[in-house]
């Protein structure tokens, strides 16, 4: 089993999301081992071959060794509901490897990395800035650890 998440991301957080983002994953480290990578942009003047490939590269040298590469891409799964969230994170959990989420840049996740992943999963249907993207993951993954764990959290039917 491991309880190793880990968050692979292009660029830092900034103000306004950065304290939700680091409230969440800090609350995610409280109940499993986090790594939080992240790598710098490419300037998208540079065209998006390029940008791709150097963010990837970026991105691939962070990646734990074996780890199960989740690359989050609004062409991928999208859970039914956080509950189906917290099962399939659950089921993640007995795994031995560890778990690793890819978020991309501006321009998106680098496609032959996006590719080489075990899975692409999405967090819904809308285009959502990479920032934004990676706060939304983070409070679903600590949404469900807490679930997990039996800890209150708000149930699924909205924001309370």
């Amino acid at each position: 089993m491991s309880r190793l998440i880990q968050f692979v991301v292009v660029g830092r957080l900034r103000p306004p999301l950065a304290e939700a983002g680091a409230d969440f994953e800090s609350r995610i480290a409280r109940m499993a081992e986090l790594r939080v990578h992240e790598v710098a942009a490419e300037p998208v003047q540079r065209g998006g071959d390029q940008v791709f490939r150097r963010e990837g590269e970026r991105m691939r040298a962070k990646v734990v060794d074996g780890a199960h590469l989740v690359a989050m891409d609004s062409r991928g799964r999208q859970p039914a509901s956080s509950e189906a969230l917290t099962a399939w994170l659950g089921r993640r959990l007995e795994d031995p490897r560890p778990t690793a989420f890819l978020i991309g840049g501006a321009i998106g996740l680098d496609p032959q990395l996006a590719a080489a992943a075990d899975e692409r999963m999405s967090l819904g249907p809308l285009t959502l800035p990479h920032q934004l993207a990676r706060v939304l993951l983070a409070e679903q993954v600590y949404r469900a650890l807490a679930d997990l764990a039996g800890h209150p959290y708000p149930r699924a039917g909205g924001a309370r």
